[in-house]
């Protein structure tokens, strides 16, 4: 019984919200009509004053027609009376004129008389007058011819005081011209006296064997310095300031001159392309004790433009070329890489040159950077940078490893043959690095 209670109550609940719904949306529809309705009588309004401002505006248009038509009448009455006036004024001066000339002539008539007795008596006066005149135009012709000669002669005089001026002119700025370059001569002189010292010309990529055509070019260490370069011998110099693509095998002669005349001797690089590099990506063919071994371009990781791997000991440097399918350079086989074919103190010749490699320097470079840093047989930075784990025991400590070629603080201590024994193989030290060979 409660149940259906509930029921009733819950369905009269429902039925009271339904109404209240429908009251809400007839009140919504309501206040939709009103608005619209105020809407329509708003737009009602605004078309009953549209209409009134075009009928306003058009009347005005017709107000404005009428005044023009009645300024255009006006206008025209008056130029009328303007045309009837100026043609009465016209006639009356024509009469005026009709009458003057008629009384001019009867004038006339009066005077040709009295002048017929005048003329005469000025026959005489004339021929005077003209004399005169005559005499007078002579002593006038006679100042001009004058004043034209005296005119002529001050130009012909101021032109030549302008041609001795121009010339004494001219002789002052060739003097001033011969003293200046008397005065850049000894200056040049005087530098060249000072400066008698040679600059020093690099050529790049430096000698060795090339498996590429090479883009050559002769650099100097001086500014305002001129290169030259000449292939085969010294008879035909070049300007090697710019890049010369190049792929012969044989001798290239360069040298540079600076801006005050000093010239390098002549130096010879010798190339050698080479056309098949068996050894694959950043790494050369060397030989080595009647075999070829492939050495690295770089220190580890040998990639150009890198930094090298230092930090390491010397079972991770084997550790680390074996995972590449490489082993640990012997102390031959790096020495052989670094002498190059004419068995050289550095790799880049005998005397020790301290710009060429990074030997002088507080800290290690990324590889290559040093281009003139190359071995003939085409391995970077074997001089100086880091010193090189070698697979080779030191002979007077067995149990230690040899380290090969220098730092970057080594200086002249950074030759090919420069080595020295390991602490232990097993520690790691900042200015030691390595490279692999196959």
């Amino acid at each position: 019984m409660a149940e259906n209670q509930n029921q009733e109550n819950a369905q009269e609940a429902q039925k009271n919200k339904r109404k209240k719904k429908n009251v809400i949306i007839l009140v919504l529809m309501f206040l939709l009509l009103i608005c619209l309705f105020i809407v329509q009588c708003e737009l009602d309004s605004m078309k009953q004053a549209a209409l009134q401002k075009e009928q306003e505006t058009e009347l005005e248009a017709r107000q404005q027609h009428i005044l023009d038509s009645l300024r255009q009448l006006e206008q025209q009455r008056l130029d009328s009376l303007k045309r009837i006036a100026d043609s009465l004024a016209q006639d009356s001066l024509a009469a005026l004129e009709a009458a003057r000339v008629a009384d001019s002539i009867r004038t006339a008539d009066s005077l040709r008389a009295l002048d017929s007795l005048n003329a005469l008596k000025n026959v005489n006066q004339d021929s005077l007058r003209l004399a005169r005149d005559s005499i007078k135009h002579v002593k006038d012709s006679l100042a001009a011819l004058d004043k034209v000669r005296a005119d002529s002669l001050k130009h012909v005089n101021d032109s030549l005081a302008a041609v001795e001026k121009a010339r004494a002119d001219s002789l002052a700025a060739v003097e001033k011209a011969r003293q200046d370059s008397i005065a850049k001569q000894r200056a040049l002189d005087s530098i060249r006296a000072a400066d008698q010292i040679p600059p020093n010309a690099e050529i790049t990529p430096p000698a060795g064997r090339y498996y590429e055509p090479v883009k050559m070019k002769v650099k100097c260490d001086e500014i305002k310095c001129k290169t030259f370069v000449s292939i085969g011998d010294t008879l035909n110099p070049q300007d090697a300031s710019k890049a010369i693509e190049y792929n012969k095998t044989g001798s290239v002669f360069f040298y540079a001159e600076d801006s005050v005349g000093n010239k390098s001797p002549w130096e010879e690089a010798k190339y050698d392309m080479a056309s098949d590099n068996k050894c694959g990506k950043n790494a050369y063919p060397v030989p080595v004790g009647g075999k070829e071994v492939c050495v690295d371009a770089y220190e580890y990781p040998n990639v150009a433009d890198e930094n090298p791997r230092d930090m390491v000991s010397h079972e991770q440097a084997v550790s680390l070329c074996e995972q590449e399918g490489k082993h640990l350079c012997t102390l031959a086989e790096w020495q052989a890489a670094c002498r190059g074919k004419d068995n050289t103190k550095y790799s880049y010749g005998d005397a020790y040159k301290q710009n060429k490699c990074n030997t002088n320097t507080k800290a290690m470079k990324r590889s290559g950077r040093k281009e003139q840093c190359r071995s003939w047989y085409g391995m970077y930075d074997m001089n100086g940078n880091l010193w090189e784990w070698t697979s080779t025991a030191s002979p007077d400590h067995p149990n230690m490893f040899l380290v090969a070629g220098g730092a970057w603080n080594t200086n002249n201590g950074s030759r090919c043959t420069e080595n020295k024994f390991s602490f232990y193989p097993q520690n790691q030290y900042p200015s030691v690095g390595f490279r692999c060979c196959k």
